[in-house]
């Protein structure tokens, strides 16, 4: 887990994420979602056990708001945030403390990992 504020809601339910994912979603798909419309599913949910499952797995489990466009006659953008089980091999599962990470994945350019410090 990362640094939560005074007051962690914000970090722990996933409204932190939930407003980044709405800017990134508009940045890479042109595409403005209102922040209220985003599924968002925080962590608080998550007991010790299920981090126990993960490391059993080879793997972690993170906080990630995703935007996706599926393909389709009519494509359509999916938007949302929740914990997700992630491989210890997956450049995500190595951000650690305040770090943020986007992961871009594309047709021409794969998977690309872009990283800096959070706020």
């Amino acid at each position: 887990l990362g640094y939560a504020e005074a007051d962690p809601t914000a970090d722990v339910e996933g409204h932190d994420v939930q407003a980044k994912i709405a800017l990134i979603a508009k940045l890479a798909y042109g595409t403005t979602v209102p922040v209220s419309e985003i599924p968002t599913t925080g962590i608080s949910s998550i007991d010790a056990v299920d981090f126990e499952y993960a490391k059993m797995m080879n793997s972690t489990i993170k906080l990630l708001g995703t935007a996706k466009m599926n393909p389709g006659e009519i494509p359509s953008l999916s938007v949302y945030v929740s914990p997700v089980v992630v491989p210890q091999t997956h450049p995500v599962a190595a951000a650690r403390g305040a770090t943020n990470i986007v992961n871009v994945t594309s047709a021409n350019l794969g998977s690309t990992s872009y990283v800096g410090p959070g706020a």
